[in-house]
């Protein structure tokens, strides 16, 4: 049999077995809400691959309206959880693409791409011929293999998707515009974390045809809670709005979290985003770029931002010393207590507890409590292979989460791990800075 009397069986099966593709999401929001522990992880891969190229070319209405094609009902639901893809996709900005690609019992499929000068967001699917369940890790390189330029990525609700169901990978590039060129690598690995194939797009950009970007300066200084913080400018994006800070260098804390909402001349009021690239920073633990829902498609005269709260990284907090045996900790964040400490075989496994934010609305959201890297006593430095999280419902009305920490193959009995933040703060009365 060859390749393609195999890609023909393969696509009869998936048309005979795959469900209704309508009722997917439903069936896993229901899934989702029957779960009492879900189980995230952020895990490393490398692997050689085969290379597929993908062209994504904007036509010349793409300035505001990228594509005069239908939207899918399912793309409406797979962007819910962000209001500013789903302005994007009701003002039409989206490009529809039908690639596809077998790979052994592997079937992708990409769908759609959303992208300004800042972001990228892929639409696509994994079939599986067994059906099983499947799990996605991406990369972004350069088109040429090399690291890309200064940006963040993410899944979106990769966990327990099932077979075909519509997935999402967001791409936020920091200080440079989006590249002309970008390597897409997806790792597609069981649940349990075994690379199963790797799958490359080589995406193309015309740059020149995306909308513009809407920027503002404000320069304003405010306090909070002692601390001076500058709000240089907010900038306007169809996928995403971006409040950027300067920190002052007598301030006894770095700023970890802005508390913040935006609200328009005509009362419509856009949050932080709290699930996907929530914010940036640079070389020193201060975050310098936050980001809410985009007013893009909205007609304001008038911004406001409103900030009702910081959480902080007190500048004498940048270790935690924990006795690895006891499993004591010289201190802990505000609200976080540790669940357990225990060896398993050559690494030493440390469960942290901590309620989510009440900025995060999403029942499954969580916040990173500890940084990637870790400390023995005589200073050398160690990375971890990655973080997992875990939500649990304690009591009715509350929910929090566990992070899970690996230190792999560390044979110290002391460790000197890196926090995040150390403490939380609310004003008495919000501060209002005028945008434009």
């Amino acid at each position: 049999m060859n390749r393609m009397e195999e890609y023909r069986e393969l696509r009869m099966e998936l048309e005979q077995n795959v469900p209704d593709l309508d009722k997917m999401l439903e069936r896993a929001m229901k899934k989702k809400k029957r779960q009492q522990r879900v189980w995230r992880s952020m895990v490393g891969l490398a692997a050689s691959f085969v290379l597929f190229v993908l062209l994504v070319n904007f036509s010349s209405t793409v300035a505001y309206a990228c594509s005069q094609v239908p939207i899918l009902r399912e793309l409406a639901e797979a962007v819910k959880f962000s209001r500013s893809l789903s302005d994007a996709v009701e003002n039409d900005y989206v490009q529809e693409i039908n690639w596809e690609q077998i790979d052994g019992d592997i079937f992708v499929k990409m769908e759609y791409m959303i992208v300004d000068q800042k972001q990228v967001n892929v639409f696509y699917r994994v079939y599986s011929k067994s059906g099983d369940l499947l799990y996605v890790n991406p990369e972004v390189l350069s088109a040429d293999g090399t690291p890309p330029p200064p940006c963040s990525y993410s899944n979106i609700g990769e966990y327990n998707q099932e077979n075909g169901e519509l997935r999402s990978v967001i791409i936020d590039f920091m200080e440079e515009d989006v590249p002309e060129e970008l390597l897409l690598k997806l790792n597609i690995c069981e649940m349990h974390g075994e690379l199963i194939t790797t799958v490359d797009f080589l995406l193309e950009f015309d740059l020149s045809q995306i909308a513009p970007a809407k920027e503002f300066t404000v320069n304003e200084t405010i306090i909070l809670d002692g601390q001076k913080i500058t709000i240089t400018n907010v900038e306007v994006y169809p996928t995403h709005m971006r409040v950027n800070i300067m920190d002052d260098v007598d301030n006894t804390a770095w700023l970890n979290d802005l508390h913040f909402y935006i609200v328009t001349d005509t009362g419509e009021v856009f949050e932080p985003v709290s699930n996907g690239i929530t914010a940036t920073g640079g070389d020193s633990p201060t975050i310098l770029s936050f980001r809410a829902d985009s007013s893009y498609f909205y007609e304001a005269k008038k911004l406001k931002v409103v900030v009702t709260g910081a959480e902080w990284l007190s500048k004498d907090w940048d270790r935690i010393q924990v006795n690895l045996k006891t499993g004591e900790a010289d201190k802990l964040p505000g609200g976080v207590d540790t669940i357990s400490v225990e060896k398993v075989g050559n690494d030493w496994v440390i469960q942290l507890r901590a309620m989510q934010r009440d900025t995060q609305q999403d029942e499954y959201s969580f916040h990173q409590i500890l940084s990637m890297e870790y400390y023995d006593e005589a200073g050398n430095r160690y990375e971890m292979s990655g973080l997992s999280h875990f939500v649990e419902y304690w009591q009715e009305g509350s929910n929090y989460f566990i992070e899970e920490v690996i230190l792999e193959g560390y044979q110290r009995e002391e460790v000197w791990l890196v926090p995040r933040y150390s403490h939380m703060w609310k004003t008495k009365e919000s501060i209002v800075v005028d945008v434009k």
